[in-house]
This record gives C-alpha cells, sequence and structure tokens, in this order.
C-alpha cells in the first residue's frame, strides 16, 4: 500500500481529464503500480463519479485566481479567450506542484516566453510580461527575506502610457515608440519602488510601486 501514489493519483483524477477517463473505462488497469486492491476499487469509483466535475471547477477556478491576481496587465493584453487558450496549454504541460501565487506566475511566464519563442505573436507583451515578472521576482524576494532587491525592464515603448492603459483594462494601440529603462528596488519597508529613466531625464512611474 502506498499513501503517496493513492494521493498523486486521486489528485491526478482532477487535474488530468484524460487520466480520468481511462480509469473511469478501464478501471484498476489504468492505475498506476503500488495500489492496493482497496484503493484500487475507491480510485475507480471517484473517477466515475459525476460529482468530481464539482471538484475539479474548483481546483481550475483556484489556479485561475492565481495568475489574474499576480498578471493582472498581461491578462488585459492578452484578452480573455487568448489567455483562456494559454491558460489551458499551460495547465496541460504543467501540473500543479505547489500552491504558492507566485510560484505559479513565474511558471506561467516562462510558458509565455516559450510560446513567442515558437511564434505566438502579441504586440508589448515581450515588455509588459517581462514587467510583471521583475514584479512578481521582487515580492517573493521580499515574503523570502532573501534574492534580488532590484530588478530592470527595458521598454521599447513609453511604459506610462503602455502599463497605465492595460491598468484601466483597456487594450493599448499606438504607444510612442521611446526607449526606457524601469528600476523596481525593494526599499526598506519591503515596498517596491519604480521608476522610468530615459536618455533625458528620471522620474517616478506614475501610479507608483507595489506592495
Amino acid at each position: 500500500m502506498s499513501l503517496t501514489a493513492f494521493q498523486s493519483s486521486l489528485a491526478r483524477l482532477v487535474t488530468d481529464l484524460d487520466f480520468r477517463a481511462a480509469v473511469s473505462a478501464g478501471g484498476a488497469e489504468a492505475l498506476p503500480s503500488g495500489l492496493s486492491e482497496v484503493e484500487c476499487e475507491r480510485l475507480v469509483a471517484v473517477a466515475q463519479d459525476p460529482g468530481l466535475e464539482a471538484t475539479r471547477t474548483i481546483y481550475k477556478g483556484f489556479r485561475l485566481s492565481k495568475l489574474l491576481i499576480t498578471m493582472p496587465l498581461t491578462r488585459a493584453l492578452l484578452g480573455g479567450e487568448r489567455l483562456g487558450r494559454e491558460v489551458s496549454a499551460f495547465w496541460v504541460a504543467h501540473p500543479p506542484v505547489s500552491f504558492y501565487y507566485l510560484d505559479e506566475a513565474l511558471a506561467f511566464s516562462e510558458h509565455l516566453r516559450a510560446r513567442m519563442r515558437e511564434g505566438l505573436r502579441v504586440r508589448y507583451l515581450d515588455e509588459v510580461l517581462a514587467y510583471e515578472t521583475a514584479s512578481v521576482e521582487l515580492e517573493r524576494a521580499r515574503l523570502a527575506g532573501d534574492g534580488p532587491t532590484e530588478r530592470r525592464v527595458e521598454f521599447r515603448h513609453d511604459p506610462a502610457v503602455l502599463l497605465g492603459t492595460l491598468a484601466e483594462g483597456r487594450r493599448p494601440r499606438a504607444v510612442p515608440v521611446s526607449q526606457h529603462t524601469l528600476i523596481g528596488r525593494l526599499d526598506r519597508t519591503g515596498k517596491t519602488d519604480w521608476k522610468v529613466t530615459t536618455r533625458r531625464r528620471s522620474q517616478a512611474l506614475e501610479g507608483g510601486g507595489r506592495k
């Protein structure tokens, strides 16, 4: 009897639709080895229980909420339909390994970067993604008490216009082209302050930093 194998299979029935269908149709033969007869019977019963779909809905809502909270600007830029496709693809390729929302956000960021290397084209995505990834990394460092205390993000478009438009929930269009560097630093209180540096001036980013 293996409690770890049983718990892993139970979680997989919630997160993996193909595995659930295989167990529901094939019974114990579709389950991994190392399980007792009683454990197999229980897992098959769970796979065939219509109520499992409610559990899956709760799980998906919880996992999605972590991304919506930590990456609101990326969400606004992608739009609902494209975000749904990318999140679904991300979940298929990356089963949940952590309940921490910051880890989930960083993993999704890497998924989007990989998709861009494969040919995904969304205007401004690389800049917005770099900014939100840096923000998440600084937040994780604050909570952990170690790690980076500064992050720099290069922009080819005016970040005040680009990020401000997204913060209002609108899709940016024709953002002025100009070279900027955003510098985010953790201060002594743990707050992240962002400043915009250009060739002509250095100024605080309108809207402040993240907490």
